[in-house]
């Protein structure tokens, strides 16, 4: 076990230094600047959550796409040399680099946090615990219901190429998310879940309007948190599953 956990740490620590001065950090950042920057300030004391709708909805899944495919494309320009050098199993650098990913993910949703968080102090209300509190619970929600592009798009870039690893991944998220009032409990299927799960958090609804323009809707979504916990423990397992499908198959495929 601990030969295992130094080995994913150590492929963590490559992965990280790859991707320092790469794109893969620089798109996490960036694409995550642009909604909040928008929409986070407040209009006559009141904070919009709408651009962070815009943000998980649209932004997230085109960024964490890219930022995917960088990571897996890094390692087939090189011939996965890199992988293969650092002298620990085949499986476990796949781990590192879905760990890395997800961890690219985490800190694009900390910056859209951040920068409402910022926002949040001009507001009438202030900063409060209970309204940081929720906003990271929100963060930490739209990158677990994310997370299963991570190892979808890994394989995809490393069996198909970059075009596959990017696009198939974002369609079947743009439209399971956008489709997710055809689905009959869409918290426990990862692409709907990611855009009804965040009304459990913040004050808006999926279709990007304010919570206040159907109360209605957004009592329902936001009422069942054990539906809410569900789907989240569903989303990780997601994670968790394919990872593990991919690891299996890089650690056989480079064997052979």
């Amino acid at each position: 076990m601990t030969g295992e956990k130094t080995g994913l740490i150590a492929g963590l620590r490559a992965e990280a230094l790859k991707s320092r001065h790469a794109a893969p950090v620089r798109l996490a950042v960036l694409m995550a600047l642009p909604m909040p920057l928008l929409g986070a300030m407040p209009y006559r004391g009141v904070q919009s959550f709408s651009a962070w709708n815009y943000w998980y909805a649209l932004f997230l899944p085109v960024a964490l796409s890219l930022v995917v495919a960088c990571v897996a494309q890094a390692d087939a320009r090189t011939r996965m040399r890199g992988v293969l050098g650092l002298g620990f199993p085949l499986g476990r650098a796949w781990w590192a680099k879905a760990l890395w990913c997800l961890a690219l993910c985490a800190l694009s949703n900390l910056v859209v946090f951040g920068i409402y968080l910022a926002g949040s102090a001009f507001s009438s209300q202030g900063l409060t615990a209970a309204g940081t509190l929720t906003m990271l619970l929100c963060a930490l929600a739209n990158t677990v219901t994310a997370a299963w592009m991570v190892p979808a798009g890994l394989l995809l870039t490393a069996r198909l190429g970059m075009l596959a690893g990017i696009f198939a991944p974002l369609a079947v998220q743009l439209v399971g998310g956008f489709a997710w009032s055809l689905v009959p409990l869409p918290q426990l299927f990862p692409p709907s879940a990611s855009m009804v799960i965040p009304t459990s958090f913040i004050p808006v609804l999926p279709s990007g309007e304010p919570l206040a323009a159907d109360v209605a809707l957004g009592g329902a979504l936001a009422a069942d948190g054990t539906l809410t916990l569900a789907g989240l423990a569903v989303c990780a397992l997601a994670f968790v599953a394919l990872t593990a499908a991919g690891a299996a198959w890089f650690a056989r495929s480079e064997e052979r």
